[in-house]
């Protein structure tokens, strides 16, 4: 099965460090809609809007309408620390909620088992996975192991450490009780996806691998001094994954999509390109 996997768009009017979001957006779903039809799946995980404001949800609504991806290659859309809740639902009036009322669901795949998770705690740049929530991801992930299905979570806040200050003061605060219940369940769940941080990121927690791309519009530079108010930022190049999900591995792919006109393109006879 391939997945693009897109995170941190930030739509917005006005340019965020000297960006266009909505621009760089626009050039990265260009990019999918040309080279990736063969996709099963497109998701954004988070920080869909900088403000959370009605007229972003409605650019980004707009965006998504004129797009060729439909259908299954519809983006499916989590919120960010960046995003409002009730704001989003009122603009995308299909969203999926839990009985809780959070913008959490499930959805069969090729794959597996694709579950889609509400880090958001409102107010806060920061996240949270309540009790609530807890008690709705382990009543999916024990469905999912009676099935002999593999889980792929998705979810925007980091829930693991990244030794970067400013990233970790602002993860899932309560990362250590969610790890607990991610390695209970690390015979069912596959991977994690996120985004949060701006870069791209690679690891295991809990025995469970995870992987993060890029913001589309403002990367970030990742920063080990331990200084919590220092974020590196400038002319660097936004992404997305591309990720290969099969029966006995896990493969992921970063396209820096405004690099693309960079490439040279060189066909040999032999097999020996590289």
């Amino acid at each position: 099965m391939k997945l693009v996997h897109i995170s941190d768009i930030h739509i917005n009017p006005e340019p965020i460090l000297g960006l266009d979001p909505i621009a760089n957006f626009r050039k990265c779903l260009a990019y999918v809609e040309a080279h990736d039809q063969d996709a099963d799946r497109v998701v954004i995980t988070g920080d869909l809007t900088h403000y959370g404001l009605e007229e972003s949800y409605r650019e980004l609504a707009g965006i998504l309408a004129a797009s060729s991806l439909k259908d299954k290659l519809a983006p499916r859309l989590l919120i960010g620390n960046h995003d409002n809740r009730e704001t989003f639902a009122s603009v995308f009036s299909g969203t999926n909620r839990d009985g809780a009322g959070f913008i959490q669901w499930t959805e069969e795949t090729p794959a597996g088992l694709f579950v889609y998770m509400d880090t958001v705690d409102a107010g806060r740049h920061g996240g949270l996975y309540c009790d609530s929530r807890m008690a709705w991801l382990t009543q999916v992930l024990d469905g999912a192991r009676a099935a002999s299905q593999k889980a792929y979570l998705f979810m925007h806040h980091n829930p693991v450490r990244v030794n970067v200050a400013n990233a970790d003061v602002i993860g899932i605060f309560n990362e250590r009780e969610l790890q607990a219940l991610l390695k209970e369940y690390n015979d069912t769940v596959a991977h994690l996806f996120f985004g949060h941080c701006h870069y791209t990121l690679s690891g295991v927690v809990g025995g469970i691998p995870y992987s993060a791309p890029r913001s589309t519009n403002h990367t970030c530079w990742p920063d080990f001094t331990g200084q919590i108010n220092r974020m590196g930022y400038g002319d660097l190049a936004p992404n997305y994954n591309v990720c290969f999900l099969r029966e006995d591995s896990t493969v992921i792919h970063s396209i820096d999509f405004l690099d693309a006109g960079k490439v040279k393109w060189k066909i040999e006879a032999d097999a020996e390109m590289v």
